[in-house]
């Protein structure tokens, strides 16, 4: 194993960026992504659950846009996911199924491509509307999302269980100040004490693939 991955997952274990209940922006850059060795260091934590993994759905066709109003009912008046994107989903559901990763709540984004990653990788969701996606809101819509999704990624998973949520860019740049990319990152929080919340690391979709 290479000592930079020991070392690095160690310290996210360890030491995990801690974000205070009043959100700011954290620059995340390239070191912080996950390898696939340091994924493989992070799942046996992972496996005893108590982690909130929010999830950016997985990749999206750009040839179709969201329409103005969209209609929550109606998927083809919203950005699907592509072929890869659903390919995406399907490979991690795998990945969590066979890795014995435990998973409690599923909460979606009432959109439909946050549906179809929860489905395709949970096989369940519960919908909320309190994820939806923030970007167009007024700045008290935005502000009064971030809030609940903070809640949300405080709040602690049942007794050796992780809690997933599919959501959008924009609602956790509300609630923490991250502007999760690519489409499909996840990033994994922690409940701290004090209500704060712990950022323990960010893994991009090609990494789950690469297990």
């Amino acid at each position: 194993m290479k000592y930079r991955s020991y070392l690095s997952v160690l310290l996210l274990i360890l030491s995990p960026i801690v974000i205070p209940d009043k959100s700011f922006a954290l620059q995340l850059d390239e070191p912080f992504a996950l390898d696939t060795d340091e994924l493989r260091q992070l799942i046996p934590s992972l496996q005893k659950g108590g982690y909130v993994i929010f999830f950016r759905h997985m990749t999206t066709d750009h040839n179709q846009e969201d329409r103005r109003p969209v209609n929550l009912s109606d998927c083809k008046t919203q950005r699907p996911l592509s072929a890869k994107g659903r390919q995406q989903a399907s490979t991690i559901g795998k990945i969590f199924q066979t890795r014995k990763i435990p998973v409690g709540k599923v909460i979606s984004s009432p959109f439909c491509r946050c549906k179809q990653t929860a489905k395709l990788a949970f096989k369940r969701f519960t919908l909320s509307d309190d994820l939806y996606f923030a970007m167009g809101l007024d700045r008290a819509g935005k502000q009064a999302k971030g809030e609940v999704l903070r809640k949300m990624l405080r709040q602690q998973p049942a007794k050796g269980k992780n809690t997933i949520i599919v959501a959008h860019t924009a609602n956790l740049q509300e609630a923490v100040g991250l502007w999760p990319k690519p489409e499909g990152v996840a990033y994994i929080f922690k409940s701290g004490t004090n209500g704060n919340i712990k950022l323990v690391a960010m893994v991009k979709p090609q990494t789950w693939n690469s297990l």
